[in-house]
């Protein structure tokens, strides 16, 4: 009466190709299997040396100036904790 009898329909994904992502063979799972060897990986899924140079090279555009600025606030914050103890003071 309210669709007990019905079959669950897949949802199917456009964009789903069937690879596997990520080795779900964790140990501590139910379904663990220690004799079971994913190693082999395609040399087409690994990134070239442009692309690895690429890669790190985004890395520091994106985190130098977080880096740089959390650096630069700990030697104001050291500049100013020197200033203190020495008893300068800024009038």
């Amino acid at each position: 009466m309210f669709g007990r009898n019905k079959e669950k329909k897949k949802k199917t994904y456009a964009d789903d190709d069937g690879r596997t992502i990520v080795n779900m063979n964790v140990d501590g799972f139910r379904w663990y299997n220690p004799a079971r060897s994913d190693k082999k990986v395609d040399k087409a899924d690994r990134p070239t040396r442009k692309e690895t140079h690429a890669i790190i090279r985004a890395w520091f555009a994106v985190y130098m100036p977080r880096i740089l600025s959390v650096l630069v606030g700990f030697g104001l914050a050291i500049g100013l904790i020197v200033c203190w103890l020495h008893g300068w003071s800024f009038n």
